[in-house]
C-alpha cells in the first residue's frame, strides 16, 4: 500500500503529542490532551508559582508557533551548478534558513554531529531576518526582491526582533543534533546575554558547556577606552551526559611543542617524563584531601588511595621536601589535551586573506577564519561520515574548513550549508564582478577551494558540490 503524502514537513507538534500519549495513555480523551489529568499524574512536580523565573519578550509565543508551523516548501536540485552530483554528499542550500530547517527535520533529525553558526550580531546595521508570523516566505521574497533592512536601535523592538529571529531557528536546530552532537554559536556583546538565556531554555542549562572568548582581531583602537578584540563562542551539547561519557574524545591534538619539557628519562623503558607538583590547587578552599604522604603533610590533588597506588607504580616521588608526580610522555602520545576558554585560533583579518586567496578579492569584511572551524572539528573529535551544519553560512568558511580537514585527516565528513541570497550592494566589488548575491560568492569559493584541494597529490577522489 502506498502512503499518501500531504506535501508538508514533519509535524513536530503531533510528534510531541505522540510521545506524551506513549508515556501517559490516560491523558488522551477523544484524541485531545487532558491537561488536568496530566497535572494529576505529575502530582507535586507541577510548578504553580506565577512569580517563577522566566525570560519573556514581545513575540515569543508567536516565535514558538513559527518553529512548529509545518512548511509546504521543497528543495529543488541545481544539477547544472553542482560538481560531482552523482557522488558528493555535501549540500549547499539557498533559501530562508527557517524554512530549510523545517525541511531538514524529516531526513536529518538526530543525525547532525556539529552545528556552527555565525548569526547577525545585531549592531544596528546588519541584515536582520524580518520573519512574518503569518507567512515566512514573505521574508524570503522581500530579501530576494533587493530589499535590505537594518535593525536600528531606535526601534523599540531592537532586541525583540533579533530574539524572534533566533528563537525558532535554534529550536529546530536542536532537533537535528545527534545525542553526542554539539552546537557552537559566534556572537558579540550586543546580544550575548540574550543568546545565553534562550540557549539555556532551548538546550537546557545543564547542557551548557562553555562560553569561549575567541580572539577576532589584532591591534588596539585608539578611539576606544578599551579595545574589544574578542567575540564569544557559546558551546552547548544535545545531551551533556553523553559528552561526559565520551570525555576522552574531546580536546585538542597534542603536538611536539606540548612535550618540550619531557626531558627526564629513567632508562627503565617507560620513556621520557616531566615532574609536576601534586599539591592541590587552593588547598582547603577547593576541598582537596589533607593527609601525610612520604613524610609530607599537605592538601593533595588525589585521594589517599589513588596517591598510594601512584607511589607503588613509581609515578609519585619525593624530591627534597616536596612531592612530585612523574608524567610520562608515552602515556599522552595520541591522546588529546583539554582546552581553555581563550581561543587564539585565527582572526577575521586572516579570514579575509583566506577568502582573497581563493577568489582574488575578499568581498566580505569580517569573514571567519578557516582555522577557527578546523579547530572546532579537531576539538570535538569528529568522525568519518559525520555531518556538519551551518545555516548562517555567509562566505562559506565552514565548507572550506571541512574540505581541508577531510584532506588532512583523510576523512569523509559531510557539510550542509544554508544561506539566504542577500543582494550584494550596488557599486560594490562583488556587484561589479557579476555576483548578484552572497550565495554566488560562496558557491564560487566552494568550487575553487575544493578544486585546489583536489589538485593536491593523492586527493583525486574528493567530491565537492
Amino acid at each position: 500500500m502506498i502512503e499518501k503524502l500531504d506535501g508538508k514537513t514533519k509535524d513536530l507538534v503531533q510528534e510531541n503529542i505522540d510521545k506524551l500519549k506513549e508515556l501517559f495513555p490516560t491523558i488522551v480523551k477523544e484524541d485531545k490532551i487532558d491537561f488536568e489529568e496530566l497535572q494529576l499524574l505529575l502530582g507535586e512536580n507541577i510548578n504553580r508559582n506565577k512569580e517563577q523565573y522566566s525570560f519573556i519578550w514581545n513575540g515569543k509565543t508567536e516565535a514558538t508557533k513559527l518553529a512548529q508551523k509545518r512548511s509546504t516548501g521543497t528543495l529543488r536540485p541545481c544539477i547544472e551548478e553542482s560538481k560531482n552530483w552523482d557522488t558528493t554528499k555535501n549540500i549547499y542550500i539557498e533559501g530562508d534558513n527557517l524554512e530549510v530547517l523545517k525541511l531538514l527535520q524529516s531526513s536529518y533529525n538526530g543525525r547532525i554531529k556539529m552545528i556552527y553558526i555565525d548569526p547577525p550580531y545585531n549592531t544596528g546595521h546588519d541584515f536582520v531576518y524580518k520573519d512574518n508570523f503569518e507567512d515566512n516566505i514573505a521574508n524570503y521574497k522581500e530579501v530576494t526582491g533587493q530589499t535590505q533592512k537594518s535593525n536600528a536601535d531606535t526601534d523599540g523592538r531592537y532586541h525583540t526582533n533579533w530574539l524572534n529571529m533566533m528563537y525558532p531557528r535554534l529550536k529546530l536546530a536542536r532537533n537535528l543534533l545527534k545525542d553526542d552532537g554539539v552546537i557552537f554559536i559566534s556572537i558579540d556583546d550586543n546580544e550575548q546575554a540574550n543568546l545565553k538565556k534562550i540557549c539555556d531554555e532551548i538546550f537546557g542549562e545543564d547542557n551548557f558547556v562553555a562560553c569561549i572568548c575567541q580572539k577576532h582581531r589584532d591591534g588596539i583602537s585608539n578611539d576606544k577606552l578599551i579595545s574589544n578584540n574578542h567575540n564569544f563562542l557559546f558551546m552547548y551539547a544535545k545531551k551533556i551526559e553523553v559528552i561526559h561519557a565520551n570525555r576522552s574524545e574531546f580536546g585538542i591534538t597534542r603536538t611536539e611543542e606540548d612535550f618540550k619539557n619531557y626531558k627526564k628519562n629513567d632508562n627503565d623503558g617507560k620513556g621520557f617524563y616531566t615532574l609536576n607538583p601534586v599539591t592541590g590547587p587552593g588547598g582547603a578552599r577547593k576541598g582537596n584531601p589533607f593527609y601525610e604522604v612520604l613524610g609530607v603533610t599537605n592538601y593533595w590533588r588525589y585521594g589517599k588511595e589513588t596517591m598510594l597506588k601512584l607511589i607503588e607504580e613509581g609515578k609519585v616521588i619525593r624530591v627534597n621536601d616536596s612531592i612530585y608526580q612523574k608524567s610520562y610522555k608515552n602515556d599522552y602520545i595520541g591522546k588529546k589535551k583539554g582546552e581553555s576558554t581563550w581561543w587564539d585560533v585565527g582572526t577575521t583579518s586572516q579570514g579575509t586573506i583566506e577568502l582573497k586567496n581563493v577568489l582574488g578579492k575578499a568581498y566580505f569584511d569580517f569573514a571567519k577564519p578557516v582555522t577557527l572551524i578546523t579547530h572546532i572539528l579537531d576539538f570535538i573529535d569528529i568522525k568519518e561520515n559525520d555531518i556538519v551544519l551551518d545555516f548562517f553560512s555567509g562566505s562559506a568558511t565552514t565548507a572550506q574548513a571541512v574540505m581541508e580537514f577531510n584532506a588532512m585527516k583523510q576523512y569523509n565528513i559531510q557539510y550542509i550549508l544554508v544561506q539566504l541570497p542577500e543582494q550584494t550592494e550596488d557599486y560594490s566589488d562583488a556587484k561589479n564582478d557579476g555576483f548578484k548575491n552572497i550565495c554566488e560568492i560562496a558557491k564560487e569559493r566552494i568550487r575553487k577551494s575544493g578544486q585546489s584541494i583536489i589538485n593536491l597529490e593523492g586527493l583525486d577522489g574528493l567530491t565537492i558540490v
